[in-house]
């Protein structure tokens, strides 16, 4: 599938600015998601990672206008809400500790310790392995293993992991399919386009770093001591440190006419909890030291509460070139027969409610509430869906587009909101 060679996400014209077109992008995702619980009367807290305490102030400010954006649009629909969008911190890091995707449709509740959860023996074994760093699995930043505890009592009844992060190509054939036609196209930068700057690496005058690649940006600069790899750049030494050094798995090997991509551990054990049965959970486990929040990213959360699986702390920092599974994939080599299957299903459920908070959040960013420097980019964000209203693939696909200019969701929010007066 073709990508869209265009100068900015939902336009292409020299007036194009896709950081922009970004920012609208998931300010509307992280608005509309809120807005679908608080209309509810159902609160929702965004959480600050314990070590960030500094921040704590700015962060709350940055809730408090995405509350304000959602309660004066409800209001002023006669849907006054008495739910609420709250700042909070996320539970504090330690070795071993989980965040969890509780499975509310089968009446699960949030484990009472994310430090020693509850599990089944079978379960409680192989956490301990993962937790000690006993198999092999990636260990740096935002280093989360995957994890299924597995009560089941007949058929399979092993847990499963670890499913740390992984890198692939993107678009990697959707063969679970989204509809006849497959997803909407993806976004890559057109060649010349501006951000395309800070990934020549350093001392060549043609060779650029693909994008989506965490770390790209830096691909202008030195590399930092001790420099293991023997990497000319910065950012050719983030991506072979992941590997080499840290563990993270390289499905495929980009070039600048692909796009890369990561699917996160939690993300992979929901998928595998759907296909063992509603007897499992999914967990991540904290097994480094580079990244210590306790609560998953914005794009996890908006797939796992598709799913029936809210998690139990939410955070606005980054999602860099987050993307789902577009087909089985088992390091451990063990399959289960419906997984193709559970991927198409769930893939649809997640795109189903992007189209949702998608457009819900464009309408709730109004004059009032975006800042003047984003208003044409919400303009054309409500146009873009409005011309592929009959593409419920759309919405994902743009906020796929968006992760892959990086950045945290906290940051993006703040600029595109008003200053509460």
């Amino acid at each position: 599938m073709p990508f869209r060679r265009t100068v900015g996400i939902l336009t292409d014209s020299d007036s194009s600015d896709p950081r922009v077109e970004a920012d609208v992008i998931m300010t509307a995702m992280a608005v509309g998601f809120a807005a679908s619980y608080v209309k509810n009367d159902v609160p929702v807290r965004f959480d600050i990672d314990p070590k960030d305490r500094n921040d704590w102030g700015a962060f709350k400010a940055v809730v408090a206008k995405v509350d304000r954006a959602i309660v004066d649009y409800l209001s002023k629909h006669h849907m006054e809400p008495a739910g609420k969008v709250n700042a909070g911190l996320a539970p504090d890091y330690s070795k071993g500790a989980v965040v969890v995707g509780v499975y509310t449709l089968a009446g699960q509740s949030a484990p009472i310790s994310i430090a020693d959860p509850l599990l089944s023996d079978k379960g409680r074994a192989l956490y301990n392995k993962i937790k000690n760093g006993e198999l092999t699995q990636y260990t740096g930043r935002g280093a989360y293993t995957g994890f299924v505890d597995n009560h089941n009592i007949e058929g399979n009844t092993d847990p499963v992991g670890p499913r740390p992060t992984a890198r692939f190509l993107t678009p990697d054939p959707d063969i679970a399919g989204a509809d006849h036609r497959g997803p909407h196209p993806r976004w890559l930068p057109p060649a010349g386009s501006i951000l395309w700057a800070p990934r020549l690496r350093k001392a060549t005058a043609d060779s650029y770093v693909p994008w989506g690649l965490i770390g790209g940006d830096t691909a202008g600069q030195v590399p930092v001591p001790p420099n293991v790899t023997n990497a000319t750049n910065r950012a050719d030494q983030i991506t072979q440190e992941m590997s080499a050094v840290e563990g993270m798995v390289f499905n495929g090997g980009p070039t600048p006419a692909d796009i890369a991509a990561y699917t996160h551990g939690m993300i992979q054990a929901i998928y595998k909890a759907y296909a063992l049965g509603p007897s499992c959970t999914p967990y991540e486990i904290a097994v480094g030291d580079v990244t210590t929040k306790m609560a998953s990213c914005l794009p996890c959360t908006v797939f796992m509460a598709a799913q029936g699986y809210p998690p139990t702390s939410i955070h606005l920092g980054r999602g860099e070139s987050w993307a789902p599974l577009y087909r089985p994939y088992n390091p451990d080599g063990k399959s289960e027969p419906n997984e193709l299957g559970v991927i198409r299903d769930l893939n649809s459920s997640w795109r189903a409610q992007c189209a949702e908070h998608l457009d819900f959040g464009a309408q709730i960013l109004d004059d009032a509430h975006i800042a003047d420097d984003h208003k044409a980019a919400r303009d054309r964000l409500i146009e873009y869906l409005s011309s592929n209203v009959s593409d419920r693939t759309a919405a994902s696909t743009l906020m796929l587009d968006a992760l892959t200019v990086h950045e945290s969701e906290s940051a993006r929010i703040n600029r595109t909101l008003k200053q509460l007066s």
